[in-house]
């Protein structure tokens, strides 16, 4: 691209007169048009310095004149650079620029109120120039910004490249980390530092990676202890399944067993209501057998008493035949006396005597016979009185066992309506305990899947390695996998 001070070229000839004349009638109005161009990008300024406004003349002279010679790219730069550095190149364009040409204008129309024709060629003129002044402004401008562009696409260019190779080296650091991570490894950490735009990924990183490992122990921890909870579940389930099989077979078999006691103690009831029945007739049939025993013992008293009437009765006769005898005696004394004729009275009273004697001796066996029967109706009372004792005692143990046969029946009732209480108890127990082993056996069931899903969640965690292995997890983890293999 064309450099602005090769297209610009001085003034000559005419132009150039013309230019000189211009600045002329011009020069009175320079302090006052700078002032008021000043003055609207800094409204506090009231009076220009006199080196400013020597400043200022020095460039309208070079404009006015055409002089676009070294002197003026020079001078007219850092004014340039200083007036947009100060109003920005939009208000420098818009109200400098604008302002300036305005205050201009005015001047060269208040200056040639007397000619019509100089004021066309004077504005043409002063036109030229502010334009050329405008072109040159922009011109500066738009090399600082393109300088700047320059100079910050550069610094870009350098950032970008540093940025990359910064980038590039954070994700070949990341990369091998994260290999490491992916291969399960979550000790993994990045203690390296990385440039600074970058260093706050590693520390993401590793605080990802520490959350993630801190989790991880925590549920290698979990999974370890859930591991033994799972086979002491299960060790358990399957106990618990083996004892309610066999408390199911015991309560079964108790079940038979009460229903067999229970028809046992039914037919024991029956027979105990049926031995009371036969106690009650036995002593009613014993109390009968009392009575016939007192009407014994009233016989046997009376055959006492009649005994003894027969044995003072024999007693009369043996008096009798005492008394025969003594007569009978006298009557042989007294025959004997007689001599002959009382021969035959001697005899009768000889056979009286002997029958007296007879009757004496039968008096005497009678007697001793009616005592003996004495005797015996005496110990038959007594046998008789203990025989009746005995059966009053007998009626009273007839009467307790009555007592006790019924209290027995009503026990043994009450107690078959209580086993049978027991047996539907039971019934239902059995019929419980089969639903609780089916359920059991389901637990079992579940409690087999979850602990093969529990050794399989060990065998993955396994193949992972945390910064901190868990306390016992890795026995633990380890264990599991020796169980499932």
């Amino acid at each position: 691209m064309q450099n602005i001070e090769d297209e610009i070229k001085p003034w000559t000839g005419e132009r150039q007169s013309i230019g000189r004349e211009l600045f002329n009638k011009l020069e009175k109005h320079i302090e006052g048009v700078s002032l008021r161009c000043y003055k609207s990008f800094d409204p506090s300024i009231s009076v220009l310095s006199d080196e400013v406004v020597a400043r200022e003349k020095v460039k309208f002279k070079h404009l006015c004149e055409g002089s676009f010679n070294e002197s003026y790219f020079s001078a007219q730069a850092p004014v340039i650079r200083s007036i947009a550095e100060k109003t920005g190149f939009t208000n420098f364009i818009v109200k400098a620029a604008s302002i300036y040409a305005a205050e201009w204008t005015l001047a060269v129309l208040d200056e040639t109120k007397w000619s019509p024709r100089k004021r066309e060629t004077y504005l043409r003129s002063i036109m030229e120039s502010i334009f050329t002044d405008i072109a040159v402004a922009v011109e500066v401008l738009l090399q600082d910004i393109n300088g700047q562009a320059a100079s910050e696409r550069e610094a870009f260019e350098r950032q970008r490249a540093a940025d990359a190779e910064a980038d590039s080296r954070t994700m070949q650091v990341l990369g091998r980390a994260l290999n490491e991570l992916a291969s399960g490894n979550l000790a993994v950490r990045l203690t390296d530092m990385l440039p600074e735009k970058n260093d706050a990924a590693r520390q993401d990183f590793n605080r990802a990676t520490g959350a993630l490992d801190g989790v991880m122990t925590t549920i290698v921890q979990t999974v370890g202890d859930l591991s033994n909870v799972v086979e002491e579940v299960s060790s358990a389930s399957e106990d618990l399944s083996r004892r309610t099989e066999q408390q199911a077979h015991a309560l079964e078999e108790t079940a038979s067993a009460l229903h067999q006691l229970t028809t046992a103690v039914r037919k024991t009831s029956d027979g105990a209501v049926t031995a009371s029945r036969v106690a009650t007739q036995a002593r009613e049939e014993v109390g009968r057998t009392g009575e016939i025993m007192a009407e014994a013992e009233s016989a046997m008293s009376q055959i006492a008493s009649s005994s003894q009437e027969i044995a003072r009765i024999v007693s009369v006769i043996d008096e009798i035949a005492f008394q025969t005898n003594l007569l009978a005696l006298n009557a042989g004394v007294e025959a004997a006396r007689a001599g002959d004729s009382g021969k035959g009275f001697a005899v009768v009273a000889s056979e009286v005597r002997a029958l007296a004697q007879r009757s004496a001796e039968a008096a005497k066996d009678i007697r001793n016979l009616i005592g003996t029967s004495s005797n015996q109706v005496k110990h038959g009372v007594s046998l008789v009185e203990t025989t009746s004792q005995t059966l009053a005692g007998i009626v009273l143990k007839v009467a307790e066992i009555d007592d006790v046969i019924a209290t027995i029946a009503n026990s043994a009732r009450d107690q078959a309506g209580g086993i049978q209480d027991i047996t539907h108890s039971v019934t239902e127990m059995d019929r419980t305990t089969q639903q609780n082993a089916a359920m059991v056996e389901e637990t079992t069931a579940a409690s087999a899947v979850m602990r093969s899903k529990s050794r399989h969640l060990s065998e993955l965690l396994g193949d992972f390695t945390l910064t901190e292995q868990p306390r016992n997890a890795g026995n633990r983890l380890e264990a599991g996998r020796r169980s499932a293999a």
